[in-house]
């Protein structure tokens, strides 16, 4: 469509992307001067058939969830026979294209699958199972939240009338992550998207999905295949998160973890150890026959592997509609994250802290991971202090920095975990304000959490030591911003 304003209000500015079912676009809310992304339904989705019923149901899914970890909804409606959706304008890169410049380390890869738990537990909790949890569907914003996308083919509970929204050009998800119960045309439930989630989390850490192949190999290994041993991938995989990711793998839902939750702090609680995010190791790339497995005897897998091709047919006619996933390589600011109030549905589990994630710049300068030329060694003869682990440095960014200080209060009992939430939220204000270049507001912002740290401590919140520790971390802004 060209430039236009809808409902008086959503001026279209830019056009960002567009998919099988529409384009997505930049544009502003005028009435409260807001930048926001504007999907619309263009001719070639209305090709598909149910396509405006499923557009509808998006924008009513994803209108009834309010979570940090997941795109915002705002608006939705029909102008001159244009159904359009409007939703939170969220700048950074996917999960995906952050794998494709290679395996992530273990502690970005933990918070990215920490904070996809969150936002899929809270829309478990509302009755929303998502069907189509991927990379390509998991935006990184510059500050390090993770926010979930496109709802298009999320399962909402039975009611009237629904039943012509459950074809398989809109139940199914995409190959590399789908779960078995997909592929065989199944019924669905949140066990689903934990099975992605373990996908997402397998191609994080490895580099490249559990299978590989054509489309249809791929969903025959989902069904009938091991993955490859996540450790014999990438062997400084702690036991504890290999575990974790062959129970989210089970071919079986009855195998897998019921809880999105539960599989939250499971992961989470690996978070100390995992470290700073930093280079990964190297992995084991895979060999050039896998996904190329021949079927096994025909009794056994013959029915199976009919079914998964009639599901390619499904796969094959599916067009998803694509949302504002911004990645551009400009060098001016990026918005921060918009972060929405805690929904009832999930006031029993915090939000995930958000732990830093590594977004790679479009021109990225070398990076030194160790001098190249040293001075002559002058201390030969003092003994390395074999029993002390080197700490990392500090990160430079100060907002990164304080919000690892927070997850590391929280997991060594200096801070309650409750107060955590509150105290990222205001981490999230100050990022906001200095994003926008406004050193005055970004102080502002600094005083309050500077009055909510001592609000903490004299409430027995906050540790006396993780009072230093946090306070130490806002002198670091304030520094900046002088």
């Amino acid at each position: 469509m060209p430039k236009r304003l809808l409902d008086g209000r959503y001026q279209s500015e830019e056009l960002l992307g567009s998919g099988g079912m529409g384009e997505v676009w930049r544009g502003r809310d005028l009435r409260l001067d807001r930048p926001v992304a504007i999907k619309v339904l263009t001719a070639a989705g209305l090709d598909e058939p149910q396509a405006a019923e499923r557009f509808d149901r998006e924008a009513r899914t994803a209108a009834r969830l309010s979570h940090p970890h997941i795109v915002g909804v705002y608006d939705f409606g029909t102008e001159e026979d244009d159904s359009y959706l409007v939703m939170e304008l969220v700048e950074g890169r996917t999960v995906a294209q952050l794998i494709a410049a290679g395996p992530l380390a273990l502690g970005q890869a933990l918070s990215i699958a920490v904070q996809v738990s969150d936002g899929i537990a809270a829309a478990h909790a509302a009755g929303v199972v998502h069907r189509d949890v991927k990379p390509g569907n998991l935006i990184v914003t510059p500050s390090g939240t993770v926010k979930i996308c496109d709802f298009g083919i999320a399962r909402l509970p039975r009611t009237a009338g629904q039943n012509s929204l459950t074809g398989p050009a809109t139940k199914l998800g995409t190959s590399s992550y789908m779960s078995p119960e997909q592929a065989l045309g199944r019924p669905v439930d949140p066990r689903t998207d934990l099975y992605g989630l373990g996908c997402t989390l397998y191609a994080m850490l490895a580099g490249t999905p559990p299978f590989a192949g054509d489309p249809l190999s791929v969903l025959h290994q989902h069904v009938n295949e091991p993955p490859p041993p996540l450790r014999e991938r990438r062997p400084d995989v702690p036991v504890k998160l290999d575990t974790v990711v062959a129970e989210l793998l089970a071919k079986d839902p009855a195998d897998r973890p019921t809880d999105a939750a539960a599989v939250r702090d499971r992961l989470a609680a690996l978070l100390p150890a995992a470290g700073s995010p930093a280079a990964p190791v190297p992995v084991v790339p895979l060999p050039a026959s896998a996904g190329k497995r021949p079927p096994g005897p025909a009794r056994r897998r013959g029915a199976r592997l009919a079914l998964v091709a009639a599901a390619l047919l499904g796969v094959a006619l599916l067009a998803l509609a694509t949302v504002a996933l911004l990645h551009r390589d400009t060098g001016s600011p990026v918005a921060a994250p918009t972060v929405a109030p805690t929904p009832v549905a999930t006031s029993t589990a915090p939000a995930a802290p958000v732990v830093p994630v590594t977004v790679a710049p479009p021109t990225p300068k070398p990076r030194t991971l160790a001098p190249t030329t040293r001075p002559p060694a002058t201390r030969t003869t003092r003994p390395p202090a074999a029993s002390r682990t080197p700490r990392p440095a500090p990160p430079a960014d100060p907002i990164v920095a304080i919000r690892l200080s927070i997850q590391r209060q929280v997991a060594t009992g200096q801070l309650n975990p409750d107060a955590a939430k509150d105290l990222h939220t205001k981490v999230d204000a100050i990022a906001k304000e200095i994003a926008e270049n406004d050193p005055d507001q970004a102080e502002a912002q600094l005083k309050k959490l500077r009055d909510k740290l001592a609000e903490l401590r004299r409430g027995g919140r906050l540790t006396a030591a993780g009072y230093t520790a946090l306070s130490a971390d806002a002198d670091r802004i304030a520094a900046e911003l002088r």
